[in-house]
């Protein structure tokens, strides 16, 4: 029930708790409603964003200070301001239906994080990130000092929605010198036995690396595609984390140039090209945001992106790819990694490459592309965590890509 000036004195005197200033501030405090729409048929929940800078104006709030959002219960709802001055937070609206949020002014609760990414040095540069669904790295320079060829992005498996990477890195890491030793030491039974207790590569309870990369586009890699040649990057040479949690990831990497032959009208055209990723990955999303763009581009070559096959047929449609792969090792594992890369932007044609005897992938390609960003989606599951089965996988890709043909609506009041 709505009090007047009068009631809300009146209870102050009451209480002894608070002046006419008090209840004049109280009366008057500021408050401004982020309104979500759904017009779609399909229940929606998923982090949301909008300016800050006009949720503040609307509150009277300079930049340094802060507020709290609430739910329509009145519960605090934790937020996250991105790196370029978004609003984030999630919503779950019903179909045909609006879901209300209220910022005032005030000091947010401390939010936990449900998404996060570092560089892992104990394990050769590794850029890796994690949300609660599945767990992602690229691979740095310190791995490409040491000459293997590992090209494209691995996928962690999780069963859990906590963050795990720091545990996993820190367990296998600790094992490595622990196994090693004993090997020297001629005690292989026992060396074994903390391999089999601390390495990443078998699940514990909570995942694993089961996913086979090396020389490949892994799961959701871009790369220049001229002819039936696909031109990889080794690893990336520098990076930048944007956004930290708590609900999104966002970090840019910049690759090592690649000088390419190709041709091109004037005839055979050398390029010296830089390839730079933007990505993200939100909380509760199975589906990370990749923006590529390529520096010293002279002519135009087809851009591709997709996933690695490991035997099996993907499923292939004008706007996606997908598969289940069965693991690097199936006999072992005995699940299945499904993977996809969505093209929400389009593409001329999906198609298998095969680029050798043993190299095939399932790739999404954009011809006559000249260097511009271009964005799409990759991302994974588990059958033995969030997605039980292709179909199951086939439908939550369909309905994410419905969910980027037909946004929220946000409206602020």
């Amino acid at each position: 029930m709505k009090m007047n000036k009068k009631g809300i004195m009146l209870a102050c005197l009451l209480l002894g708790t608070c002046t006419m200033a008090q209840a004049q501030q109280t009366e008057e405090t500021k408050t401004v409603a982020i309104i979500i729409g759904n017009d779609g048929d399909m229940q929606r929940q998923q982090v949301v964003e909008t300016e800050a800078a006009a949720v503040r104006r609307k509150l009277g709030l300079n930049e340094q200070e802060t507020f709290v959002l609430r739910n329509a219960a009145g519960q605090q709802v934790d937020y996250q301001i991105s790196y370029d001055g978004m609003l984030l937070f999630e919503a779950s609206v019903q179909p045909h239906r609006k879901a209300i949020f209220r910022a005032e002014k005030g000091v947010p609760r401390a939010a936990k994080t449900w998404v996060h990414g570092a560089q892992y040095k104990i394990r050769k540069d590794d850029m890796a990130w994690e949300n609660d669904r599945s767990a992602y790295r690229m691979y740095g320079p310190a791995l490409q000092q040491t000459g293997e060829r590992s090209f494209g992005i691995d996928v962690w498996t999780k069963r859990t929605p906590e963050l795990v990477l720091d545990e996993r890195y820190q367990t296998d890491y600790r094992g490595n010198v622990v196994e090693d030793s004993l090997r020297r030491s001629g005690n292989k039974d026992a060396a074994r036995d903390v391999d089999l207790e601390t390495s990443f590569h078998l699940d514990h309870g909570y995942g694993m690396d089961a996913y086979g990369v090396g020389p490949t586009l892994g799961c959701g890699a871009p790369a220049l595609l001229d002819g039936e040649r696909l031109i990889l990057p080794w690893c990336y040479e520098s990076y930048r984390i944007l956004d930290n949690g708590p609900l999104r990831f966002t970090a840019e990497l910049t690759y090592q140039p690649v000088s390419i032959s190709h041709a091109s009208p004037a005839g055979q055209t050398t390029s010296v090209v830089t390839e730079h990723r933007l990505l993200s990955l939100d909380k509760g999303s199975n589906f990370n945001r990749m923006t590529v763009w390529y520096d010293g581009l002279k002519s135009p070559l087809a851009l591709a992106a997709g996933v690695v096959l490991h035997g099996g047929k993907p499923l292939l449609a004008k706007d996606h790819v997908l598969y289940a792969d069965p693991t690097e090792a199936p006999d072992r594992h005995n699940s299945q990694v499904f993977v996809a890369t969505l093209f929400h932007n389009g593409v001329d044609q999906t198609r298998v490459l095969k680029s050798d005897e043993r190299v095939s992938h399932a790739i999404g390609i954009v011809d006559n592309y000249d260097g511009h960003p271009y964005t799409y989606y990759f991302g994974a599951a588990w059958s033995l965590y969030d997605v039980r089965s292709i179909e199951e996988w086939q439908l939550r890709a369909t309905q994410f890509m419905q969910a980027l043909e037909q946004p929220l609506s946000i409206t602020l009041q």
